[in-house]
């Protein structure tokens, strides 16, 4: 650690050199004044020092005494390791997300920032079970659960229509309300699992705002049940924002309604949904349609209103008529994963319509940018089967699970749309990928979790190839556990290292016990010492 400093003293002192001129001595040298201690050396040069080193030796330093204690506590250290992580690389998405202006960030708040992500990948790799776990329980029963970027924010939308949230950074997890109950509610004591309000979520972060602020779609469908509120087979549109008190800490969040719009009653269920700017993409299941899983592009400050004549685009291409997962990309691109392969399209290349086709319309309407089948997708892909976009500084990327293996996908951004040049490519993240009995899983960008039956819970690492300097291992780690029988979920935030985990299905039938567990695996938790 030694030979550390000095190198970080030399590299200062370098600096140093090139910005103050060079003193000529006199003839008569005057005597050499006596040699200074690095602890007498000014505060502000001290921590010019600490900047050249590598966070684990600012921990290092700072078992060293007290006076280099108070300096790797200097703002400007924990500024200069945060910094390279709130912006993309050209290999990696930003890995930190604020949600105030970094000015307003103490060197306690970024020394803690930083330190819980690096201590979650510890956690992860090296760790069985998380280092902490705790629950909650909610005021109804869930129909659908988004965690928000961070890992602060998990959202809980029910069968009534209200949404709430917990702040799972608080010492105590409360449930809070953000939208209230909308329309009766429609189960009974004993609920059909068909009958239920199936509810989608997804949300699109305002990266423009300087504070915490998102959009929020939520889909709501009764399937072949008519609703007895139209509001209960809709899509809704919210703006939340992040609540601030005095001092302009965040302390929960607020929403403000933006748009509503309703489903056709032949809509069965909502599959998968994605929002990005004006445009809400909807996967749904109509079971009179010949083709019955049809796909639309939506304007949904066009279709606000209480009429279904809305203005849509159909996206249904020769092959891929059923994806699992949708994204909607810039430039108005879709990403779809199917059985049939990976497609991209251009979505405004397609005619506006204001209804539903015809019962037996099975005609494309859209041919592919581009299209990847040879990847093995598993007959048992679901929405979770594919990640969230990742947005590098060049580059879009998912992650995909295949029969045994994990793919990368990467799309050059700006796009490739020459006809040498395809858009999009794979590569290989993890082989083997030995996970009997799939059930529920999430899948990051470094990190991944499936809950696989009886057998347990697997927590997977994988780098990319052309990530430099990655140590992570493509290992899959074996965590025990009971059966779970989850209706969706679970979900992971990298940067914090937080798992959720809904309530089980099967014990929510019987004990009408609507609890959702919260693991950390972030060895650093509010109050505990730095790790090494």
């Amino acid at each position: 650690m030694l030979t550390v400093v000095k190198s970080a003293v030399f590299a200062v002192l370098n600096h140093a050199r090139r910005r103050w001129p060079v003193c000529v001595e006199p003839d008569a040298k005057a005597p050499s004044p006596p040699p200074v201690g690095l602890c007498e050396l000014p505060v502000e040069l001290l921590a010019m020092i600490l900047e050249q080193l590598d966070w684990r030796d600012v921990l290092r330093v700072r078992m060293v005494c007290k006076a280099l204690q108070g300096v790797t506590k200097t703002r400007s250290v924990w500024l200069n390791l945060c910094r390279p992580h709130f912006s993309p690389t050209a290999t990696a998405p930003q890995a930190l997300h604020l949600e105030r202006p970094i000015k307003l960030y103490t060197s306690r708040d970024l020394e803690f920032l930083f330190l819980r992500w690096k201590s979650a990948d510890v956690g992860w790799g090296t760790c069985d079970k998380p280092a902490r776990k705790r629950e909650i329980e909610t005021i109804n029963t869930p129909q659908s659960m988004c965690l928000v970027e961070g890992g602060r924010w998990l959202l809980v939308a029910s069968a009534t229509g209200s949404i709430t949230y917990f702040d799972l950074d608080a010492s105590e997890l409360i449930e809070n309300i953000l939208v209230p109950d909308q329309f009766d509610p429609l189960l009974s004591d004993d609920p059909d699992p068909d009958s239920e309000i199936k509810v989608v979520m997804s949300i699109d972060r305002d990266t423009d705002s300087t504070f915490l602020a998102f959009n929020l779609a939520v889909s709501f469908c009764l399937g072949d049940t008519p609703p007895p509120d139209p509001k209960a087979q809709g899509v809704q549109v919210w703006r939340v924002a992040l609540a601030l008190d005095d001092q302009q800490q965040g302390i929960g969040l607020t929403a403000e309604h933006l748009a509503s719009f309703p489903l056709e009653p032949s809509v069965d269920v909502v599959f998968c949904q994605s929002l990005r700017g004006p445009h809400l993409s909807l996967t749904l299941l109509a079971m009179e349609h010949q083709d019955s899983q049809l796909t639309f592009i939506i304007d949904w400050k066009q279709a606000d209103g209480d009429q279904t004549n809305y203005s849509r685009r159909l996206v249904h291409p020769p092959f891929g008529k059923i994806p699992k997962a949708i994204h909607l990309l810039p430039d108005n691109k879709l990403f779809t994963v199917a059985h049939q392969g990976l497609m991209i399209f251009d979505y405004l290349s397609i005619p506006e319509t204001t209804s539903l086709p015809p019962v037996d319309f099975t005609d494309p309407t859209i041919i592919p940018l581009w299209r990847e089948s040879c990847l093995g997708i598993d007959s048992g892909l679901k929405s979770s089967s594919s990640s969230k976009p990742f947005f590098c500084s060049h580059s879009i990327r998912f992650s995909i699970r295949g029969r045994d293996t994990v793919h990368g996908v990467i799309i050059d951004y700006p796009y490739n749309e020459g006809p040498c040049e395809p858009l999009g490519q794979f590569v290989t993240l993890m082989e083997k990928l030995n996970v009997k009995m799939k059930v529920h899983e999430y899948y990051g960008f470094n990190k991944a979790i499936i809950f696989s039956g009886p057998v347990g819970t697997y927590l997977f690492n994988y780098p990319w190839p052309d990530e430099p300097d990655n140590h992570l291992s493509s290992v899959s780690l074996h965590t025990e556990g009971a059966f779970r029988d989850l209706n969706f979920g679970p979900f992971l935030d990298e940067q914090s290292g937080r798992v959720v985990v809904p309530v089980d299905a099967m014990s929510r039938a019987k004990h009408r016990h609507d609890r959702t567990e919260i693991w950390d695996f972030a060895l650093l938790l509010e109050g505990s010492p730095a790790p090494l």
